[in-house]
C-alpha cells in the first residue's frame, strides 16, 4: 500500500490517506468476514477472492470454511491482474 500512498501523494495529497485508510480498513474485515467480496472471475480458482475498493481489486485467498484470509496483491482494476499474480 505504500506504493498507492506515494503515488497519490504525489498527485493528490488530500486523496492519499483516505484511500490507503479504506484499502486497509477493508483487510481488517476479511478476518471477521472472509467471503464478503466476490470470487476472482479470471481465475477460476474458488480460493481467490476479491473486494473492490475505490477502483482497485484487494485480492486474497480465503480457506472454504472461512477460517483463514491471505491477502495477496492490490491491484487497480486497469491493471493485469492474472500477470500482477504471476510476478508473485
Amino acid at each position: 500500500m505504500a506504493t498507492i500512498r506515494d503515488y497519490y501523494e504525489d498527485r493528490s495529497p488530500e486523496y492519499a490517506r483516505p484511500i490507503v485508510s479504506r484499502l486497509f480498513e477493508s483487510v481488517s474485515r476479511l478476518e471477521d468476514f472472509p467471503c464478503m467480496g466476490r470470487q476472482v472471475p479470471e481465475i477460476g480458482n474458488e480460493a481467490f477472492w476479491e473486494l473492490i475498493v475505490e477502483g482497485f481489486r484487494v485480492v486474497y485467498l480465503a480457506l472454504e470454511d472461512g477460517s483463514e484470509v491471505e491477502p495477496l496483491a492490490i491491484a487497480h482494476s486497469r491493471q493485469d491482474l492474472v500477470k500482477k499474480l504471476a510476478r508473485r
